[in-house]
């Protein structure tokens, strides 16, 4: 890629990525245990330290630069801008189900970005949706655990914000394997600044859905909030990785009931969200 012509270590990192799946590949059974997402969290106090260190950030910088765009960009123009990134998107998902082994749902998202691309204009309208055609989210954490590899403990990446082991591996392949970023950089070479602008705006957008969805006030009501935080991320990827549709688990069902429709994880994930101070 053009991109990475700049950088020649990191040349190698989507190699590396590739390399690194294919073997792992190679030692797992498909589906053997790869869909359980393992609550143990081994790193519990560096864990909590680094969640503490992403709500500063998300306290002094991102949250308050949201509560600016969204009083400043119409809520139609914040839509569209989420359905952009939706489309953009498209290609990962569809990347993600064919290595999976998900054929039909592959051509439901080919199905789906081409109709948000030509009647959607370019994306701004999600008229897949309104047409039966909703988002089937995949990305490489879920195809690793698919693959048959095991979830490994729960961590807080710094900036990224709750994953697991197999999440943060599949974070890395998510950015450097995204088949958009091919298409792109083979049609234009964008500098370092435009893409900069552009993970800026697709992360500012989505900590505006955070709260716009009442993820601040799910959390100003929380007694803990490190452990609100990681019991949603854990139920949602459990929720991703059997479709929508996870085995019921006796154990969870004295916990709290947690909002369905919190915006999903994107790459990148906004820091965890904080109350105001």
């Amino acid at each position: 890629m053009r991109r990475l012509a700049r950088f020649p270590a990191l040349k190698l990192v989507p190699a590396i990525l590739l390399a690194g799946s294919v073997l792992l590949a190679g030692c797992a059974t498909p589906r053997a245990g790869g869909l359980e997402v393992a609550e143990a969290d081994r790193w519990e106090g560096t864990n909590r330290r680094v969640y503490a260190f992403n709500k500063k950030i998300d306290r002094y910088a991102l949250k308050p630069i949201s509560q600016t765009y969204r009083a400043v960009v119409p809520k139609a123009a914040r839509n569209g801008i989420t359905n952009v990134y939706s489309t953009y998107g498209e290609p990962a998902n569809f990347l993600n189900a064919v290595l999976q082994g998900k054929i039909k749902q592959a051509f439901r998202t080919l199905d789906r970005a081409l109709l948000n691309v030509t009647l959607g204009v370019g994306g701004l309208g999600d008229v897949a949706t309104d047409l039966g055609r909703p988002e089937e989210s995949e990305d490489f954490g879920q195809t690793f655990a698919a693959w048959g590899i095991e979830s490994g403990p729960y961590m807080v990446l710094p900036l990224f914000g709750p994953s697991t082991l197999r999440d943060s591996f599949g974070l890395g392949a998510d950015i450097f394997l995204d088949p958009a970023d091919f298409a792109r950089n083979a049609a234009f070479s964008p500098s370092i600044y435009w893409r900069a602008g552009q993970i800026a705006t697709r992360l500012i957008n989505f900590r505006a859905r955070i709260t716009e969805q009442g993820g601040d006030a799910l959390l100003a009501d929380s007694l803990d909030e490190y452990t609100l935080v990681k019991s949603i991320y854990l139920q949602n990827r459990r929720s991703a990785l059997y479709d929508g549709n996870p085995p019921l688990d006796p154990e969870d069902s004295g916990e709290t009931e947690l909002p369905a429709d919190l915006p999903a994880d994107p790459a990148p994930a906004a820091p965890a969200p904080s109350p105001a101070p």
